[in-house]
């Protein structure tokens, strides 16, 4: 079974006394003391506010006993409260916090009970408001603790009933229906105080759970970054090897064709071309060697992420702005975008996917990357000249972003004392000649140049700019993802990355992207909304973890949700459930049947079935193939309660939208806002 959230039946806690077993209460109580003193002064500043004004109703009904009462309020209970309230500003008051404030609760209601004895009835009927108005100021306000406040509450009514016995002339009828009222105002005041420690406890509690979760994700970001560092030394290892046999071969080479003089020149200019391409077939393997262990290790990290994500974006929905986990809650979701902006990296290189391609125009895209990063840098001057017709190019924008910010960000730390960045874009043709070598196809290209004024590179670090973890800066202040990960975005878009640089002349890079014929598309604004809806949806999932967690993101939206952990069970569920399945979403990854050959078999049997593809990979190749065989939709882990209601609504709402018109107010479904 899959574990449940916390909630306060999970608290180990006495019944009674309230109290956690061990170091818990220890530590509970300091928490309690800390967030409670500001209440507990403003509460008793409010007592000896309340107790003055009431000050009026003496001088109104018993004016012939005023100084009596007014002693009373002003001689006795008023300067209590004030002392405890200058005590609370000293270091001993933590000790005896409970203490003096169930005294100046006890106080309080004795001085009511003093002034009702005193004062012959019917005038003294109004004063039992008063000890009503105590019993709600102590339990609820004062923040004594339910087991205080409790003995505090039961004094007052054991003197209340010693007082009541000298009041001669009170009718028993009044006495009974004061005592009820009195009595039953003590208890609702014990089961409220009981409720407000209770769940005090609770919200403890919970933070100390979050607490231990978020030592669990620093420890798995530390753990990743271990291994990443360990295969770094091996790949480093293999790439020495690697060298030393392309010199090999170039040596031997060498040596076979140097008595042939005339063939000498055209010698050299094949080796030449030779190395070059052999260069790029040993690049080109480390890539893939280095992009099956890191595709993998992004994978599970993501599954692991995913995880996180989702009972940290549900447990946000509950929790209020204006409180401490709510805070704490933010920081995870910060710490679970640095993981996955980090296997984002390394699908960049490693499967060189693409998660959402538009047409655009690059000159937008130039100038609002610049800008933005020119307001940060303020030290390096920007200039463009960028082409006004720059035909438009397919990307993926936010990825396009991230290549241009890592070269932005390169050529930043190469002009340590500030310098220039130019950038530049124009139309080329590319033919059959040209970048043979890169395994490009001739045809229409958009150019950007970014060069800088920096201290540019030597030839050694120029061929090894683009391999995956090679960095020239000090350990723990890069992992050499960056130009990889750029290498492999603009791979994947049919383009090529370049690097033209001259030691203390500054660094060009220059990218090639395919044009297209398309119109640009404005980038979507992402909606702050869930999104609801009451459809059937089968969850298929070969990890538990990723089951559990989308299910209760699915029941929070509205579904109706059956669950499958493979292809197979996934086909029985769907052929024998009685009433239809509106979605399935639909794991890539799993042992057994993949989730290409099951989305395969599910349109055998239905061939309308709406699915939503879900990976820790990006999107490419399987994927994108199932795409174009008509699935409807694909989302990658980690993605939270908003990100997925909005692909379900997409999906289920298309042939809807598409046929007419929907507002916003549909009843099969709404829009919520949780800002």
């Amino acid at each position: 079974m899959p574990p449940t959230l916390p909630g306060p039946e999970a608290m180990e806690v006495n019944p009674v006394t309230l109290s956690f077993p061990g170091n818990l209460e220890e530590a509970f109580l300091e928490d309690y003391y800390k967030n409670s003193l500001s209440l507990v002064r403003f509460s008793l500043l409010i007592g000896i506010i309340m107790y003055g004004f009431f000050g009026i109703l003496d001088a109104q009904l018993v004016p012939d006993m005023k100084e009596k009462l007014w002693t009373i309020r002003f001689a006795i209970v008023c300067p209590v409260l004030l002392t405890v309230i200058l005590f609370s500003y000293s270091s001993h008051f933590k000790k005896y916090f409970q203490l003096a404030v169930s005294i100046a609760m006890v106080m309080a209601g004795l001085a009511i009970i003093a002034m009702i004895s005193i004062i012959p009835p019917p005038v003294n009927y109004s004063y039992y408001a008063g000890l009503i108005l105590v019993f709600i100021w102590g339990y609820t306000f004062t923040r004594v603790r339910f087991i205080w406040a409790t003995t505090a509450g039961w004094i007052i009514v054991a003197f209340y009933e010693i007082g009541a016995i000298w009041i001669t002339n009170t009718p028993n009828p009044i006495l009974m229906s004061n005592n009820f009222f009195f009595i039953g105002a003590n208890l609702v005041g014990m089961f409220s105080g009981y409720y407000i420690e209770h769940y005090s406890r609770w919200g403890f509690y919970l933070a100390y759970l979050l607490e231990q979760e978020q030592k669990k994700l620093v420890a798995a970001n530390r753990t990743l970054e271990k291994i990443v560092q360990d295969k770094t030394s091996q790949l480093l290892e293999t790439n020495q090897t690697l060298e030393k046999i392309v010199q090999d071969r170039t040596s031997q080479l060498l040596e076979t064709n140097q008595n042939l003089r005339k063939e000498i020149e055209e010698r050299k200019t094949a080796e030449a071309k030779r190395a070059d391409l052999e260069n790029q077939l040993l690049q080109a393997q480390k890539m893939e060697a280095v992009g099956t262990l890191a595709g993998g290790i992004a994978h599970d990290y993501n599954n692991i992420l995913m995880g996180i994500q989702g009972l940290s974006s549900l447990m946000l929905l509950d929790t209020e702005s204006a409180t401490d986990h709510y805070e704490k809650l933010k920081h995870i979701e910060q710490y679970i975008l640095r993981g996955a902006d980090l296997t984002k990296q390394l699908l960049g290189f490693a499967r060189g996917g693409k998660y959402e391609v538009i047409p655009t125009d690059l000159n937008e895209l130039l100038i609002k990357s610049s800008q933005m990063f020119g307001r940060t840098k303020k030290e390096i001057a920007i200039f463009t000249k960028l082409d006004p017709d720059v035909w438009t190019v397919e990307v993926d924008q936010g990825q396009i972003d991230q290549v241009l910010l890592n070269i932005y960000v390169n050529a930043w730390q190469a002009m340590p004392g500030g310098g220039s960045l130019y950038l530049e874009t124009k139309n080329v043709i590319l033919d059959e000649g040209e970048f043979q070598s890169f395994y490009v196809k001739p045809g229409k290209y958009v150019q950007v140049s970014l060069a800088d004024t920096g201290v540019g590179m030597d030839d050694r670090t120029k061929e090894r700019i683009f391999e995956p973890f090679f960095t020239t800066k000090e350990m723990g202040r890069g992992m050499g993802l960056g130009l990889a990960s750029a290498y492999g975005i603009i791979k994947s878009h049919g383009g090529l990355i370049t690097v033209q640089s001259v030691k203390g002349q500054g660094t060009t890079f220059v990218i090639h992207l395919p044009a297209s014929e398309r119109r640009p598309e404005k980038e979507k604004t992402p909606i702050n909304m869930l999104r609801l809806g009451h459809e059937t949806i089968l969850l298929v999932d070969d990890e538990e973890m990723i089951l559990y967690v989308g299910v209760e993101m699915l029941k929070r939206l509205g579904y109706r949700i059956l669950t499958a952990q493979s292809g197979q069970e996934a086909l029985k569920i769907f052929k024998r459930h009685k009433e239809p399945i509106d979605l399935i979403i639909l794991d890539m990854i799993m042992p057994g049947m993949s989730g290409s050959e099951t989305y395969n078999l599910l349109r055998n049997i239905l061939p309308t079935i709406k699915v939503l593809l879900s990976s820790g990979y990006s999107i490419s190749g399987e994927a994108t193939e199932i795409l174009n065989r008509g699935c409807q939709g694909f989302i990658q882990k980690p993605f939270d309660i908003r990100q997925l209601s909005c692909k379900i609504r997409d999906i289920l709402d298309k042939d809807d939208f598409d046929s007419q018109p929907k507002s916003l107010g549909d009843e099969h479904h709404e829009y919520r806002a949780r800002l």
